[in-house]
């Protein structure tokens, strides 16, 4: 198969969508094979670190974009990425590169875990390659840091990275070990002791801690960790699943007129302390409309497992109808909020007391995760408006995301590109490159749900 960069019309009938899909089934095995080409097994990481604006790798001695920084956030994203990957790719036959992918799961795997122990049970957002954790000084030098720490993100994507690859090998052990990871760290997450380990290497996303802010993108990414739990047929899954999303619905999210001055379906960043949305100092109330749209594709990812396990209960059920139908309602609102017309993309922050964009940056990773959003609420839709609705920003996104995409260099995308459209040098979180995480698992839920759509 080739890549075409087909685009979808003005007006898109199913068809429409569904033929977009042949170019990301390219993507996903482009960007796969070139993770394996890239592999060294003496460096048993996956290895995106790349600059995917000139397409050279990055200097080996960069502190933060050579090889001796590991991000924890990308070796467990990495994981699941490759462990989605190869079923999907197992399914197309594809047993060669499955085979290879299938190796690099157990490496990295083993690797996370030697760390992990030594480093007291966590991950850290910068590494080196023996799990020693380190953060950078005023002037941008590694230093070492404590490896005394709370769970934060590098301990949330590897625990269910760590899982999902554990599951796809058959290690029942790791399976064992990576649930009671995901489990700690869930409970992190409900009693407020999780901390974000993120080290902003963008001085425009700024993530130092806030007294008596506590956001909602650990309970988002835990949406993951669930859908997972479900498709494993765990025990606790649906009802962990449904409790984490109900939070986020009632929490950060104005819906029934819950927060006066706002929108419906206006979702953002943080709670104060009585629960009530965090405005700072200059009374900004914060949105990251791409964080938006993630947890709207990452809930209907979890409702679409948990109704293939056929495993919930009649009042589970109702919960997620209730939960269904709140959904469509915050991905119109989010993505009319985030999405910049003209240039193609959607925003890294809005004010929702404004109105107005704070940082018109377009970060690739959220248009696939809106599409993955728009393609199952349209494959629930209710009615024809709702289908409009959803099929309308498929649309837009995947349009747009063709801008970011780069035919001759393994189909991979630019990590950021301004208002007016240029590709920039601007970190959204880590140096390296996707490794499949965002788009491939993104555009692989998108064709599989897209296939159960019937022909018009």
């Amino acid at each position: 198969m080739t890549y075409l960069g087909t685009s979808i019309p003005e007006d898109p009938s199913d068809a429409d969508l569904k033929a977009v899909c042949s170019d990301y089934a390219v993507m996903c095995t482009t960007v796969m094979r070139a993770i394996a080409d890239r592999y060294d097994p003496a460096y048993p990481f996956v290895n995106t670190k790349l600059d995917l604006i000139t397409g050279q790798d990055f200097d080996a001695d960069d502190p933060v974009r050579g090889k001796q920084a590991v991000y924890g956030w990308i070796q467990g994203r990495a994981l699941e990425a490759l462990a989605g990957h190869a079923r999907w790719l197992s399914s197309r036959g594809e047993d060669d590169l499955v085979e290879r992918l299938r190796s690099i799961t157990r490496d990295v795997l083993d690797q996370l875990r030697r760390m992990r122990d030594r480093n007291e049970g966590h991950l850290s957002f910068f590494m080196y390659p023996d799990g020693t954790p380190f953060q950078l000084d005023p002037s941008g030098r590694p230093v070492p840091t404590d490896t005394s720490q709370a769970f934060g993100f590098s301990d949330l994507f590897s625990s269910k990275g760590m899982f999902a690859a554990a599951r796809y090998l058959g290690d029942d052990e790791a399976v064992l070990e990576a649930c009671e990871y995901i489990d700690e760290v869930e409970e992190a997450i409900w009693d407020n002791t999780f901390q974000t380990d993120q080290i902003s290497l963008d001085p425009k996303n700024p993530t130092e801690p806030r007294s008596g802010y506590h956001a909602h993108g650990p309970f988002m990414i835990q949406i993951g960790s669930a859908a997972l739990l479900v498709q494993s047929r765990h025990p606790t899954g649906i009802e962990r699943g449904i409790a984490i999303i109900e939070h986020e619905l009632s929490s950060y999210v104005s819906l029934d007129g819950r927060v006066r001055g706002l929108e419906e379906g206006d979702f953002f960043e943080g709670v104060d302390t009585e629960g009530q949305p965090y405005r700072d100092d200059a009374g900004v109330l914060l949105s990251d409309p791409g964080h938006s749209l993630e947890f709207v594709g990452l809930a209907m990812k979890f409702i679409h497992a948990a109704n293939e396990s056929g495993d919930a209960d009649e009042d589970q059920n109702e919960r997620i109808d209730k939960i269904r139908k709140q959904l469509p309602i915050v991905l119109e609102r989010n993505f009319n909020n985030g999405y910049i017309e003209g240039s193609g993309g959607i925003s890294k922050a809005f004010d929702l007391v404004t109105r107005k964009h704070l940082n018109t940056d377009m970060p690739w990773w959220n248009l696939p995760e809106t599409i993955r959003a728009a393609a199952y609420c349209l494959a629930s839709a209710d009615d024809e408006t709702e289908k409009a609705l959803c099929s309308r920003i498929f649309r837009d996104c995947h349009n747009a995301f063709l801008k970011f995409v780069r035919p001759d260099l393994h189909l991979m995308a630019y990590q950021t590109r301004d208002a007016s459209g240029n590709p920039v040098s601007v970190i959204p979180a880590t140096a390296d490159a996707d490794p499949g995480y965002h788009t491939g698992l993104s555009l692989i839920d998108t064709i599989e749900v897209l296939n159960t759509i019937h022909p018009e």
